[in-house]
This record gives C-alpha cells, sequence and structure tokens, in this order.
C-alpha cells in the first residue's frame, strides 16, 4: 500500500496549496503532482462555487440555437435544455452583472454550454448538474490549462465537447475572459492558509482570483 504524503504544491492559478499524494511508484506520484498542478487551489476553487450558487430571481437573455438530431431525439432534448437554461438563467445574470473578472470567465463557460447543438449531448447528459459549483472549476481549468491533459478529459465537458467539433468555440470562450486569463500569477507573499485536499477529484485559481 502507498503511503499518504501531504506536501505544499504549486496550482494551476498560481497559488501553493496543500495536497495528499497516494498513487504508488515514482511514476504514480508524477502523476499526483501533475494532476495537483494542473488545478485550482481550494481557495479559488470555493471562490468559484460561490460565484454560480443558486440564483432565486434573475433573466438572462440568450439565442438558443436550434438543436440537430433526430426529431424525437432533438424535442426531448430541447426540453431538458430549457430546464437548465431556467436554472442556470438567474445565476447567469447575477455573473453578467458582476465586476468580478473571476464571474467574466464562468459566464463564457455557461455561453459555451448553450451553444452546444448536439440533441445527444443535452439526453446523455440529462442528469448533469451543470450548474454544480465542481463543474464550473472544471470547465474555468481547462480554459486556463495551457494543454490539455487526458486526465482531465470529461464527456460531460462543454470544452471537451468543443475541442473535439469546433475549438473556435473555445477560442471565442478564451478571448471572452481574456482579462483574467491572459494575467500572471500575483504573488502574495506567502502561502494561504489552507486545509490538505485530495489531489483526485477537481478541486481546484489563480492569484488574481482573489
Amino acid at each position: 500500500m502507498a503511503a499518504h504524503i501531504t506536501a505544499p504544491t504549486k496550482c494551476l492559478c498560481g497559488h501553493i496549496d496543500l495536497f495528499s499524494f497516494s498513487s504508488p511508484g515514482m511514476s504514480g506520484r508524477r502523476q499526483d503532482r501533475l494532476y495537483a498542478n494542473s488545478t485550482l487551489c481550494g481557495d479559488c476553487s470555493a471562490h468559484i462555487r460561490d460565484l454560480v450558487k443558486p440564483q432565486a430571481k434573475g433573466f438572462y437573455k440568450i439565442t438558443l440555437p436550434q438543436l440537430v438530431g433526430r426529431p424525437r431525439s432533438v424535442s426531448w432534448a430541447n426540453s431538458l435544455r430549457v430546464a437548465h437554461i431556467r436554472s442556470l438563467g438567474p445565476i447567469m445574470a447575477r455573473l453578467k452583472c458582476s465586476t468580478d473578472p473571476v464571474a467574466v470567465v464562468a459566464l463564457a463557460v455557461f455561453e459555451m454550454l448553450f451553444k452546444i447543438t448536439d440533441a445527444n449531448f443535452w439526453l446523455s447528459g440529462k442528469d448533469q448538474a451543470f450548474g454544480a459549483g465542481h463543474w464550473v472549476v472544471s470547465e474555468i481549468e481547462h480554459l486556463m490549462r495551457k494543454r490539455d491533459l487526458s486526465m482531465h478529459e470529461n464527456s460531460r465537458s462543454a470544452y471537451c465537447y468543443w475541442k473535439a467539433i469546433n475549438p473556435a468555440v473555445i477560442h471565442q470562450a478564451r478571448q471572452e475572459a481574456s482579462a483574467l486569463l491572459s494575467s500572471p500569477p500575483v504573488s502574495t507573499g506567502e502561502s494561504p492558509a489552507v486545509q490538505p485536499s485530495q489531489a483526485q477529484p477537481p478541486a481546484g485559481g489563480t492569484s488574481v482570483f482573489l
């Protein structure tokens, strides 16, 4: 059994966070570290989750593209998509009004999602909580990375969908969020005091997040 080692690790956001490494062997530890280096720190992840908390009221005007697929599939998929926009619309409206640059990235993530026209994507993700904080964190991490890593591939990811279908949509999302994504990490002078977190599930920013 591999021993658990908790160590400070630089995250995707530039912050230092504590991660627990448990994979056996040198290659396993390298994979653990790669995962930790390519995800956001706990504080930045928490900040994103706070931004996308469910909202009771709010309206976000968006033109939904026509879905493609078999007629019955399109009809069902459209009802699922409408349900998602009803729950996410108030969140998107809040993000639109926010001056927080992280909110701009989160809004770009949702807009990237609702550009998907494949009925099968919506049907296969009928139980997916696209407004869940961990999903949004994961999508923002995808946008922030300089290169894609197979360990982060997810069939329910809007980023992964567009990477395979039309990377230009990803480029547009990055352009919309360029104020944050192009910013270098800002040194805080010392590591933030955080609790150890597992380097397995998507956890999560950059110093510019806080």
